[in-house]
């Protein structure tokens, strides 16, 4: 039997990074039936109702930028960082685990576009090793297919 398995521990909002993982997971299932080599995705959705546990394997970060505010008014844009992944990541030394963090967002943000991914990046020292807009597209499914499995395969965790 193949255990190679990639684990993701996302956050969802709107439902888009919800959306995109959930088409990823369906890709690298596809990709494992081509070639038992090409490891499966599991997925793990952070919620303000998840209680911390430990990660029993390495794992990867995505996450979505969440602003609220802003009008023609009041023009700043606040960025809502994500209490209960600073949660999961600081219970029982999770972070330790994780491998790398990839931002999902809207590029009309400009110099905020996954600024919550890059936050996390720099607050816990973590690559971030990619980012996609909105519910990404095909080839952003492809693309970061590529990038996670050869990080996995790069760290061995697998």
């Amino acid at each position: 039997m193949d255990n190679k398995r990639i684990k993701i521990v996302y956050m969802s909002f709107s439902g888009n990074v919800r959306s995109f993982t959930h088409r990823l997971q369906e890709y690298a299932t596809q990709q494992h039936h081509l070639n038992n080599e090409n490891p499966l995705i599991d997925l793990l959705e952070i919620s303000e109702e998840t209680l911390p546990t430990e990660s029993d394997s390495k794992f990867f970060v995505l996450l979505p930028t969440y602003m609220i505010g802003g009008s023609r008014f009041t023009p700043t844009l606040t960025e809502i960082l994500t209490t209960p992944m600073h949660d999961y990541l600081e219970s029982y030394d999770n972070v330790k685990r994780c491998a790398g963090i990839i931002g999902s967002g809207n590029l009309t943000l400009g110099k905020m576009y996954v600024i919550t991914a890059k936050t996390y990046a720099k607050e816990y020292g973590l690559p971030l090793l990619d980012a996609f807009e909105s519910r990404g597209t095909t080839r952003d499914i492809e693309r970061i297919y590529k990038i996670l499995t050869d990080k996995a395969n790069e760290d061995s965790l697998m």
